[in-house]
């Protein structure tokens, strides 16, 4: 196994639990290649709040539901937790609702870093709008080769700011295999998408729970990275592996 460290990439909530020495070279203080999202082109993105503000992203999937990562909710309480929607600025516009409840994988981190899907439900149904709107979410395997789309607020490098401006970002699809190889870790299952474009391109801290998207559906949650944009694949669960988990639970409990 390869002697790289990887993390999952929550912000306030959690990042205080992970240990890292970031590297003060030219390449860990670049933009982790995104650029600013244009107001209203990603009405579906949300930003997790907490007591110190955005730790993690999350998309509309329903009038009272969010897609996110597991680990963004394991250390929190529904009633410490905001929802913001609407905006692609967070100090700027949109609302934020209240959270009813978490519902996490049974199987979340067993074994380590696999089954990171959550769902979050709002106390209150959404005003759907041209910034308020839902996503899909696919059932459909990747063709490879896929350009995926990634958003979110998190860090513009390891130890850089958590941007005002929702962030956006394309990245290339890497098999299951592929990524495995390229890991060299067990970290990675058929429960996971993988990406990478090249080194300065990727997920940091604070992207978790975040959605990647593909022709107009959510494909896959933000879970995991060796932070950040260092040339590794980043991992995300594969939201088609969890479709009918997402389906069930959200039928279960409306």
């Amino acid at each position: 196994m390869r002697s790289i460290q990887i993390f999952t990439l929550c912000a306030a909530l959690c990042i205080s639990s992970a240990h890292f020495t970031p590297e003060l070279d030219d390449a860990n203080r670049r933009v982790v290649g995104g650029s600013d999202a244009a107001p209203g082109s990603f009405p579906y993105q949300v930003s997790l709040q907490g007591l110190f503000g955005h730790s993690c992203g999350g998309a509309i999937v329903d009038r009272q539901w969010v897609l996110t990562a597991a680990h963004c909710v394991q250390f929190s309480s529904p009633k410490l937790m905001k929802v913001l929607v609407g905006t692609t600025q967070l100090n700027a516009g949109g609302q934020r609702y209240g959270v009813e409840q978490f519902f996490t994988h049974s199987r979340y981190n067993t074994p380590k870093f696999h089954n990171d899907i959550a769902l979050v439900k709002l106390n209150t149904t959404l005003e759907y709008s041209d910034f308020v709107q839902p996503i899909p979410y696919s059932e459909r395997e990747l063709p490879e080769n896929a350009t995926l789309r990634m958003t979110g607020w998190g860090l513009l490098s390891t130890i850089g700011p958590v941007p005002n401006n929702l962030q956006t970002i394309e990245l290339k699809y890497v098999p299951y295999e592929e990524c495995k190889r390229l890991l060299e870790d067990d970290v990675v299952d058929i429960g996971h998408v993988c990406t990478l474009t090249k080194e300065g391109e990727g997920v940091c801290f604070g992207d978790s729970g975040g959605p990647l998207a593909f022709e107009g559906k959510v494909v896959g949650v933000a879970n995991f990275a060796v932070p950040c944009a260092k040339g590794f694949p980043d991992g995300f669960a594969r939201v088609s592996y969890y479709h009918d988990w997402i389906r069930t639970t959200m039928a279960n409990n409306s």
